[in-house]
Formats: structure tokens, C-alpha cells, sequence
């Protein structure tokens, strides 16, 4: 009787360990957003803000939208995988945990958002390469 309970225990605990990065690294982040010039609105899901700022948004927004004055120009939010963190906990069934930690974006990391706005060229450029 005692083994049955222990085991049954065991298998919850694991079971609740499912989509561990979502809980451990959670599924919103801080960005940090800078524009050169400042004093550009940057948009993310429904949250705005002034450059240089921060936002709250969560971790798989998939787009920033960044004005100033005439221009408007939408660029993709770059992420990185977190292995360790959606790897971690994930260990009696990490498919599953995995695609939970995937759906809600707690298995990503967004970068920084730095965009150089070239505005004597009518549009937007970043300067870290994105396009």
C-alpha cells in the first residue's frame, strides 16, 4: 500500500513538473526598447510606450511597431530558445512539457529592441541587423 501511494505520488510530482519553464522562467519578460532618435511610440500587442523605455509583454509576442512622426514600420521581435529552462523538469514527458512551454512562450527569451530610425531616408533601419 505504501509503495502504490508513493509511486502515485511520484507520478504527480512529475506530471505537475510539465511545462517547468513556463513556470520557472514565466511566460512575460521585461523588453527593453531604445530608438535613435528617442521619442518614438514602440507598440507591442496592445502596450505602448516613448523610447527609450520598457515594456512587460509576454515572451511570444511576435512583432514591435515603432513610430515616429510619418514613419511606421512593424519589425519581428527576435527570440532565443531557453533548452535549459524547457528542458529542466520536463523529464518524465518532455514532449508534452515542451509544446506547453512552447505554446505559452515560456521557452523563449526576447532581445533587447535597439533600431536606429533613418528618417532622411523616408523609412526605418535597425542597427543590429534585423530587417
Amino acid at each position: 500500500m505504501k509503495t502504490k501511494l508513493a509511486s502515485i505520488t511520484l507520478i504527480l510530482f512529475f506530471a505537475s513538473l510539465q511545462g517547468c519553464s513556463s513556470i520557472v522562467h514565466g511566460t512575460t519578460q521585461e523588453l527593453q526598447i531604445k530608438t535613435e532618435p528617442q521619442g518614438a511610440r514602440a507598440t507591442v500587442g496592445t502596450q505602448t510606450c516613448v523610447t527609450p523605455c520598457s515594456l512587460n509583454v509576454k515572451r511570444d509576442s511576435p512583432t514591435i511597431q515603432v513610430e515616429k512622426d510619418s514613419y511606421k514600420k512593424t519589425f519581428d521581435l527576435e527570440k532565443d530558445f531557453q533548452y535549459g529552462a524547457a528542458l529542466f523538469g520536463n523529464i518524465l514527458w518532455a514532449e508534452i512539457g515542451i509544446i506547453i512551454d512552447v505554446a505559452t512562450g515560456g521557452a523563449w527569451e526576447l532581445k533587447p529592441v535597439d533600431l536606429q530610425l533613418d528618417i532622411a531616408d523616408g523609412g526605418l533601419q535597425e542597427t543590429n541587423g534585423r530587417q
